[in-house]
């Protein structure tokens, strides 16, 4: 049986507001999802339906099943956020800058690997 297609990170910018590294740390999450028992089986069939591209993460917030798992999920996690000491919660959000700069700096080896290939085969 052929895998499903994935979306890649150009699939997610429009919903990060064209920013690359935020769309490709949102697909990685969404991975995540679909992989993670602790998401529960509504979370993991959102994320593997928007994965394949079957259905866009918009569309997919307008499915009640869907909205209902992700808005628990969230309330869950935002009640766990605000238990958190100050200190961490910036500890947190230093971590998440890092994370990003590090999706950036991932983003811009591929291209500078990519541009390289290129160069070689023009100049064969």
């Amino acid at each position: 049986m052929a895998e499903d297609r994935q979306i890649g990170d150009a699939d997610l910018t429009s919903m990060t507001g064209g920013d690359e590294a935020r769309a490709r740390a949102l697909r990685k999450t969404l991975q995540k999802l679909a992989e993670s028992d602790k998401a529960g089986p509504t979370l993991q069939e959102m994320a593997r339906e928007i994965l394949s591209g079957r259905v866009g993460l918009r569309e997919a917030m307008r499915v009640g099943a869907y909205a209902d798992a992700l808005g628990e999920k969230l309330a869950e996690g935002r009640r766990a956020y605000e238990a958190i000491p100050r200190e961490e919660r910036e500890r947190q959000m230093e971590a998440a800058r890092d994370y990003l700069a590090e999706q950036r700096a991932e983003i811009d080896r591929e291209r500078a690997e990519a541009a390289q290939r290129r160069g070689q085969k023009h100049n064969r």
